[in-house]
């Protein structure tokens, strides 16, 4: 998973820095002289490989996600980031959408995350859309309300309004398929199908829906250039990202495409980059784009975190366990790590099988104590059964014991409920 998170955040930034330069400069002027590489100054005057809000804001809710989901996290971040610049490329904001500035405004006097975005028809710039692809990961494997509510909820931050949710929506509907290995086509032709009914499924009006007719019943792939849009509007960028991703080959591609339309350069870029990251490979993405660009080994550390996070959320819970068996004439043996062992817990007193993980460890020897992941074969027998400071012991298949105890809960259906 930390490769595809690595293209997903890499794959975001870069789009943002080679659109930094040009942004607000229109398509006919780049016909002229269009963007071939990374370059420096421009509208901004900023050194080559300088990222933008779009970048810095994804960080900021990457971040947020390498500890328990919390949306008052994120909106923290998105304060730090607009007052101190924090994850900013180079300690300073140069770049803030109106939209964004106002909701960041309201959450820095204390107003609820989830009420701080515009929901306003006026409030759909793509400032929610630019940097929501981090959720991605967080969502991927809920069902389908889940994964709405949740990106409703993280759009509302900035953007309240439901056209912008939509376009969050879609956007990353399209980039979980591509995690699950499907191909560019086969995504669009199922996304025309499940997003089209569970938006009827949901009170939206019929004409708010109808903006996306060119996304979930046309053929956009098959427009001409000229009928792509770039601006700061959050269904031209979803638009036009999709639209790059259909006509190019590869990341570098995609993204001078994107970059070229003009107008919202780096946001179309960023967009389009974090798709095309996903889909052609972190080392897809130009060597020497990487190597230019800002922060590069804190980018890096972060897709490390984040990895790290997600998988420890695969496991039911984690525990410190002692081998307490003596060895057998004297031999140590080791126990080799990730394989099946039957775990007995001291309530039920019968055996559940349970796949271990060592977090840094290959073998274990009689007498250790490590810190493990498990995950339970019959998660769903212990539904509403465990809880921290829980004591269990276990065999495995060597023959050797121990017992352990539950440090922390990482699925919460099985724990038990406060209030039952």
């Amino acid at each position: 998973m930390e490769q595809k998170i690595k293209a997903a955040l890499f794959g975001v930034a870069v789009g943002d820095a080679l659109g930094v330069p040009v942004e607000f400069m229109d398509k006919e002027e780049l016909q002229r002289d269009p963007v071939i590489d990374m370059r420096a100054f421009g509208t901004h005057n900023q050194p080559a490989g300088t990222f933008s809000d779009d970048a810095s804001l994804t960080f900021c809710l990457a971040e947020a996600l390498t500890y328990d989901f919390d949306i008052d996290t994120v909106a923290n971040n998105f304060v730090r980031w607009a007052y101190h610049g924090y994850w900013s490329a180079h300690g300073n904001v140069f770049d803030i959408g109106i939209a964004t500035q106002q909701a960041i405004e309201k959450l820095a006097r204390g107003v609820e995350p989830e009420l701080a975005g515009g929901t306003g028809v006026a409030s759909n710039g793509n400032g929610s859309l630019m940097r929501i692809l981090p959720l991605v990961f967080y969502i991927k494997d809920m069902p389908i309300e889940e994964r709405f509510r949740t990106t409703k909820q993280v759009s509302a931050v900035t953007h309240g309004h439901i056209r912008s949710v939509i376009a969050c929506f879609y956007y990353l509907e399209f980039a979980r398929y591509i995690i699950k290995g499907l191909r560019r086509l086969d995504i669009y032709d199922k996304l025309k199908t499940e997003i089209g009914l569970y938006l009827k499924l949901l009170d939206i009006e019929n004409d708010e829906i109808a903006l996306f007719d060119r996304l979930l019943i046309g053929d956009i792939y098959n427009l001409q250039e000229e009928q792509i849009q770039s601006s700061g509007y959050v269904l031209h960028t979803l638009e036009a990202a999709i639209w790059c991703m259909f006509n190019s080959v590869n990341y570098k591609e995609a993204v001078l495409k994107a970059v070229n339309l003009g107008s919202d350069t780096d946001t179309t870029a960023a967009v389009t980059g974090g798709l095309a990251g996903l889909y052609y490979g972190f080392n897809n993405i130009p060597q020497q784009w990487l190597h230019l660009l800002a922060k590069h080994n804190d980018i890096g550390s972060l897709a490390e975190r984040m990895s790290e996070r997600y998988d420890i959320m695969k496991y039911d819970f984690i525990a410190t366990l002692k081998f307490d068996t003596a060895p057998q004439a004297a031999i140590m043996h080791p126990v080799t790590t990730g394989n099946w062992q039957n775990i007995t817990f001291d309530f039920e007193k019968s055996f559940f099988g349970a796949r271990r993980y060592f977090m840094g460890k290959e073998e274990i020897y009689p007498g250790e104590t490590v810190r493990a992941h498990l995950h339970l074969a019959l998660s769903d027998y212990f539904k509403n059964r465990l809880d921290i400071g829980m004591a269990f012991t276990f065999y495995d298949g060597s023959g050797l014991k121990g017992s352990g105890i539950i440090e922390k809960i990482t699925n919460p259906k099985l724990k038990i409920p406060e209030n039952p």
